[in-house]
Parts: C-alpha cells; structure tokens; sequence
C-alpha cells in the first residue's frame, strides 16, 4: 500500500537510477543462447554476450537484472563494517553498469560501454560478496541471542535445583522435631526444636545467597541483552545517513496517527518533502555532494521540527515525510515555510555549485473518516503541484483549503 511513497517528479528526472530505461532502448547488443549450459566440473561464470536478432530479448534480460539488483539495493542490511547505505549504493552503481554501461567508480571514463565490453564478473563478485557477509552478520546475531536465551533458562533450571535441595534439607530437620515431639523426650525436644530450627534458617539464608546471585547474574545477562536488542532495534528503525526515522519506522508511525486522530479529534498533518534538483548534484558533483545535500536537508528538518511527538524520516533518496500531531495545516504551512530558510542558509553541498539547494514541500492534513491511502496520497499530490509550480514551494493538499475557504 506504500507504493504511494514513490515521488511524483518532473519528466526531467525521469532516467533516475532506480528506473530501469533500459527496455526503452532499441541500440542494445542482443543475447544469444549458449548450448549446454553451466559445466559441473567448472565454477559458474558469465558467459560472454554475443549479438543475435532479439532486440527484445536483450531489454527483457537487462530488464529483469535492473529490477533484481534494485530489489537488492532496496533491502540492505548495516553490517559490522559497512552500512546499508553504502552496500545499496554499491549495489546501485553495478545496476547502473549493467543495464545502461555506466562506469562503477566515478574516476572511470564517462562513456558507456556496450554488453560485451560490461564487467559482468564484477557484478557477480560484488552481489555474491554483499549476500555473503549479510548472511555472516545474521548468522552470529541469532548465534548471540540463541546464547543469550539459553543462558536465561539455565539459570532458572540451576535455581530451581537449589529450592529442591533447600526443602529436603528443612524437611529432614523437621522430621526430626516432630518425631521428639511425639516421644516427649523434654530433654531431646529443646536440641530438636533448635536444630531444625537452626537448619531451617541455614537453608533460607543459603537459599536467598544462592537466589540473590543467580538473579544478579540473570539480571546483568538480560540487561546485556536489553540493550542489544534495543540497539538492533533503534538500528533497524533509522536512516544510517541522516539519523533520522527510515521507511520503516514511518510505515509502523503513520497508521498510529491516523487512529489517535480517530479517537481525540486532535488535528494531524502529513509533510511530504523532496530535496530539488538532486539528480543533477549527482551527476554534476557526484555522489559525496549529494549526499551531503541530503543530509543539509535533514538537519534543517530536525532544526524547525523539535517536538517530541513530531516524526520525522527518510523515506526513500530524496525523500522526506513529516507527521506532525495536534498541529492543523496552517500552521505546518508556516513550518514548511521557516524550513526551506534552513535549508536556504546551508552552505552549498559542494565548492562549484551555482545554484541554490531547495526542497519542495507538500502538506496535508488529515480529514474526519479520509483513509490512510488517501491521506498520503493528497500530500503526495501537493509536493508534486509544488515541484509542477517552479520548485523550492510549498503547497497545501487540495480538499481541506477548499473546505475552510468556502
């Protein structure tokens, strides 16, 4: 249903890298089959591309890699020594690579180059090196935890094993008081009475030892735990470039603010905002200017929006959403507006750019019985009228306005 995220941008920017053109493109080498297929008694290796007929079956082909590796791209994980940022845009260049002959470093000829000429075993290498140490990293997280878990319920069983050993004690003691009680024996009484008393103490006290240090040690492993898995969470939650939210924690948000505005009539707006221009940073600039743009922008939003309640988070490259609660969308209009001020006093993201970064922005606010689709989507639409009206705008969903207007 998220699919609504995806950002409304001009026909200009149109050959961003996670469209593939590829199928749009009548020039390609064409493929051809190769007989027999891979050997058992030799690793698999890209066989070399020879041109046929097929225009097609090339843009079918390059098509299908395009979207498998932008699938992969998409769905990275932070690793021990890279972040998913970096693995998705490692993942991204070999995408560009492969379906358009793009270079993979930024210091490689511009030119493309054609099917044959394309380092279809890098790719491979790259892909199988990426999975490979995602797996490694899983792998030993469930290893940790399984640990972890394990010990929890050999503590338990080691506590239960000093109850059991305490009560024979005690009951052995007690035995022994009631059989003097029944002989009378006044002179044996008093040392039974005593003893068991005696042994009943010395149990408890041992007992409560024994509780007080397996609750200790019980208490420090799952404290350690907590945190790790606080620790995974936050990390799975948040934007490893920016800081801010990811589309995760906005997806898991956002049906949230829909059902307290169903039940307190609070009013709740939705900000979609869209770094300007970013596609030609990248490509003029490179990568390192853009991202330092996008990064600008997210500490702009975390400057105009502080509340504690306010969500803020990065939904997908240039794009940023915003929920702001008991807030109506005049005043996120006057938000909006002292945000793309941040944004006009950041110093430019690289020594040679001549023209000022921007940011567009959309506001909706939520209306009594509106779904969660439609509510995006309105926002979704207002950025796309602010980018459609010059860019660096801000614009307020069609729906609400009219009504308060009228």
């Amino acid at each position: 249903m998220f699919m609504l995220f995806r950002k409304n941008s001009e026909a200009g920017d149109a050959a961003d890298s996670s469209v593939n053109p590829v199928s749009t493109r009548h020039s390609s080498p064409r493929l051809k089959a190769i007989k027999g297929g891979a050997s058992r008694q030799t690793p698999m290796r890209t066989r070399s591309v020879v041109a046929t007929t097929n225009d097609d079956s090339v843009g079918l082909v390059l098509d299908a890699i395009g979207g498998v590796m932008s699938a992969l791209a998409r769905n990275t994980l932070d690793l021990p020594d890279r972040s998913a940022e970096d693995c998705a845009q490692e993942l991204t260049a070999w995408q560009r690579h492969a379906t358009l002959g793009y270079p993979i470093a930024e210091g490689d000829s511009p030119a493309a180059v054609g099917i044959n000429e394309r380092d279809w075993d890098g790719l491979v290498r790259a892909v199988h090196g990426i999975r490979r140490a995602e797996h490694r990293h899983v792998s030993s997280t469930i290893n940790d935890l399984r640990e972890a878990l394990w010990a929890c319920v050999e503590t338990v069983h080691k506590s239960v094993q000093v109850d059991v050993h305490t009560d024979k004690t005690a009951e052995v003691q007690v035995s022994k008081a009631r059989s003097a009680l029944q002989r009378l024996h006044t002179g044996s009484i008093k040392s039974e009475i005593m003893g068991a008393v005696s042994a009943i103490e010395g149990a408890l006290q041992s007992r409560k030892d024994q509780h007080k240090q397996r609750y200790v040690t019980l208490a420090t492993k799952l404290d350690r735990l907590g945190r790790q898995l606080e620790e995974a969470r936050r990390e799975s939650t948040t934007d490893a470039l920016t800081g801010l939210g990811n589309r995760k924690l906005f997806e898991a948000m956002v049906p949230r603010a829909v059902q307290m505005f169903s039940m307190s009539r609070q009013p709740v707006v939705l900000l979609m905002v869209d770094v300007d221009k970013l596609k030609l940073i990248n490509d003029m600039y490179g990568h390192q200017a853009g991202d330092t743009a996008i990064a600008g922008l997210a500490s702009a939003l975390t400057k105009v929006f502080l509340r504690q309640s306010d969500i803020v988070c990065r939904i997908g490259g240039d794009e940023f959403a915003a929920i702001l609660s008991n807030t109506d969308w005049k005043t996120a209009e006057t938000l909006a507006r002292r945000l793309q001020d941040q944004i006009a006093a950041l110093p430019a993201p690289h020594p040679a750019l001549e023209f000022q970064v921007g940011a567009s922005v959309g506001v909706a606010q939520l209306e009594l019985h509106e779904e969660l689709d439609e509510w995006i989507a309105r926002a979704d639409r207002a950025l796309y009228k602010a980018k459609q009206n010059g860019r660096d705008r801000v614009c307020v969903a069609e729906g609400l306005v009219a009504q308060f207007e009228s």
